[in-house]
């Protein structure tokens, strides 16, 4: 026998904002692929090492490193969709910074804003997405997420490279963060859609659950109990089948109680 489940439909705001999510994170996989491509072009430009052109790339990995944790604090602080958008603007500025002017530190400078900008995406793209796709289509949207990532990794290297034949390696950034420019104003276009009222009322219905069994501790100074899976709180007003078998079985257990105590009873008296 086939249990049918119910999935809920992505609402058209939803649907926009995962898009818009989905393209941020396929642009923080490009823009850390940019300097791979045209590394040996950008160091005879410069005319330094390899060694020293990298340093750009440990500066941009350990600017995300230590930042990382400090601005998933922010993100629960302030909102997501905020820093995510400060944080792509942040890396787009950066890109372009460093490829329109001609200084080595500018450009070593700029690998470490652009890692400032690179501690969003992850934070801010799950939090956005936790909060407002389905929960029984939560994993669909994250391979989404994952995907577009893919893509940008996939894409950067043929695309900068061609840029960087008709204009350059300086061209070629800037036309990247045109690209990125794009997709910010498409996720500032996006608002933040309303929380789906199914989710919220679930989730204040759980928080009574919880305030209610902490009282009861405290009155019991007992830890709060581990109960079974309670029926879920967005149970239909006008679904009244509980409220009929729960009384019906009340009344069975104690007719069979009784009846169990007439036989002890009369067991007792023989």
């Amino acid at each position: 026998m086939t249990e049918a489940i119910s999935v809920r439909a992505f609402r058209p705001a939803e649907s926009r904002l995962i898009a818009g999510v989905c393209a941020a994170h396929m642009m923080s996989h490009y823009y850390m692929l940019m300097l791979a491509p045209l590394f040996a072009i950008i160091r005879a430009d410069f005319n330094v090492s390899y060694t020293e052109l990298a340093l750009a790339l440990t500066v941009f990995n350990v600017v995300s490193g230590v930042l990382q944790t400090p601005v998933g604090f922010l993100v629960d602080r302030i909102g997501a969709r905020v820093v995510l958008i400060a944080g792509l603007a942040l890396s787009t500025i950066a890109y372009a910074v460093a490829g329109m002017v001609d200084s080595y530190w500018v450009f070593i400078a700029m690998y470490g804003v652009a890692g400032v900008g690179n501690t969003v995406f992850h934070p801010s793209d799950y939090s956005l997405l936790s909060n407002h796709a389905p929960p029984e289509r939560l994993s669909h949207v994250f391979s989404y997420h994952t995907f577009a990532g893919m893509v940008g990794s996939a894409i950067a290297p043929v695309t900068l490279l061609y840029m960087q034949s008709q204009f350059g390696w300086r061209g070629a950034y800037v036309g990247a963060s045109i690209f990125g420019l794009l997709v910010l104003l498409a996720l500032i276009a996006q608002p933040e859609p309303a929380p789906d009222k199914t989710r919220t009322d679930r989730t204040a219905c759980d928080e009574r659950r919880r305030r209610a069994g902490r009282r009861r501790a405290r009155r019991t100074n007992q830890p709060p109990r581990r109960s079974r899976r309670q029926r879920p709180c967005h149970r239909r007003h006008g679904d009244g089948a509980h409220r009929l078998v729960r009384p019906a079985l009340g009344r069975a257990h104690s007719a069979h109680g009784v009846q169990r105590a007439l036989r002890r009873r009369d067991h007792a008296v023989a």
